[in-house]
């Protein structure tokens, strides 16, 4: 395994944590809030509040380690059965798959409880066990709990699904209000591009070429969470990343991720070649700069950077093309990058005249070491600038 790929595992692992830290605090919060209401509604009636209900409210350590196992079990569900669920059936079959999930999860632990409360404080036997489960796990409480789980699963998703699009950063300062006036930011934006677009979507058809796009693209998550790249957009066959330039790992992050990225759709050569009978490739090119981010829009409002800098990112990236080069970065990127230590050669390619441009622009080409099987993410610079 390569460092590289193993600097991806970890990564990942990261995501996950954090994603189940998150999962634990916002059921355990959620539920806590619903019992608490649901307890002041019934002040006045505290006889009828049922005994479910009264061991949420009173058993606080042991309800958390209920609330606690079933924030697990959902986190598991979404990180390793909802992703194959969702790429094997249409929304509308992946909305029923995951209900019925919720459901299968809520009368285990139901069962569970049962169980352990008839077995364990009752003392009975197991057949008296088995019938009273009926009438523990049918029953007005059961009914309120699918409902707080079914509106707060929702909300979960929901949550999720909005951060996944904005980005957990530009989403927290676009709630407060930061982007509504222009703000300068320093950014290594990527223009990722589909080679030879035209005659692929020429031979696949639209419909056909849609769904090869968006396949394309569902590989980009785990290269993107690994390098701690942010999506700024998609503009049909090509996709914006960014990354903050005042984090020194960012230079080597941007580079990797176009590697890891190449290497994901690899992984899913025999899929292409099996489904479309064509294998993607795409090329890049790297800038960075201080650019201007600012809201804009109002019906559909958005966030989005202006600057020459990604003006000159998006023209190098026409120029892969001419070259026949894979990715092509600046000098300024180029010189960041140098300044950190990194496993990657990078060559001067030529100084380009690019469209709209007075002064031509010098490009560089960012390639692998091979020499001895090197392995990302060992050794020392290896750059060579045009004198």
């Amino acid at each position: 395994m390569t460092r590289l790929e193993k600097t991806y595992k970890w990564s990942m692992s990261g995501y996950r944590f954090g994603l189940l830290l998150f999962t634990l605090i916002y059921w355990n919060i959620y539920i806590r809030i619903i019992i608490v209401l649901r307890m002041l509604g019934l002040r006045e009636h505290l006889s009828d509040v049922s005994k479910g209900i009264r061991f949420m409210y009173d058993e606080i350590l042991l309800s958390t380690l209920v609330i606690s196992i079933f924030a697990v079990i959902s986190w598991a569900a979404q990180n390793f059965v909802q992703p194959g669920i969702r790429r094997s059936f249409k929304m509308r079959k992946y909305a029923i798959g995951i209900i019925i999930v919720n459901i299968v999860v809520f009368f285990v632990m139901g069962i569970i409880l049962g169980l352990i409360h008839y077995g364990i404080e009752d003392q009975m036997c197991f057949s008296d066990i088995m019938s009273q489960l009926s009438k523990f796990l049918f029953n007005s409480t059961t009914l309120f709990f699918l409902i707080v789980l079914f509106l707060g699963g929702y909300v979960y998703v929901l949550m999720n699904t909005f951060l996944h699009q904005v980005g957990y950063v530009p989403l927290g300062k676009m709630l407060t209000g930061y982007y509504q006036k222009p703000r300068e930011e320093e950014l290594i934006f990527m223009f990722l591009d589909l080679q030879s677009s035209t005659a692929v979507a020429e031979i696949l058809g639209h419909r056909q070429y849609s769904y090869f796009v968006q396949d394309c693209f569902r590989n980009l998550s785990k290269s993107l969470l690994a390098t701690r790249g942010h999506v700024y957009q998609f503009v049909g066959d090509e996709v914006v990343v960014t990354w903050n330039a005042n984090k020194k790992r960012s230079y080597k992050n941007a580079v990797d991720f176009f590697f890891l990225y190449g290497r994901s759709l690899e992984r899913h050569r025999a899929e292409f070649v099996e489904k479309y009978k064509l294998f993607p490739l795409f090329t890049a090119s790297i800038n960075v700069g201080k650019v201007m981010a600012a809201e804009v829009g109002e019906i559909k409002r958005e966030l989005a950077y202006h600057g020459d800098v990604l003006n000159t990112a998006a023209r190098i990236q026409k120029q892969c093309k001419h070259y026949k080069k894979t990715i092509l970065i600046t000098h300024e990127f180029a010189e960041r990058l140098n300044e950190h230590t990194h496993p990657y050669k990078v060559n001067y390619v030529d100084d380009t005249l690019l469209a709209g441009k007075k002064e031509a622009v010098k490009i560089y080409e960012v390639s692998q070491p091979s020499v001895n099987n090197a392995t990302p993410g060992e050794g020392h610079n290896h750059i060579a600038f045009h004198a």
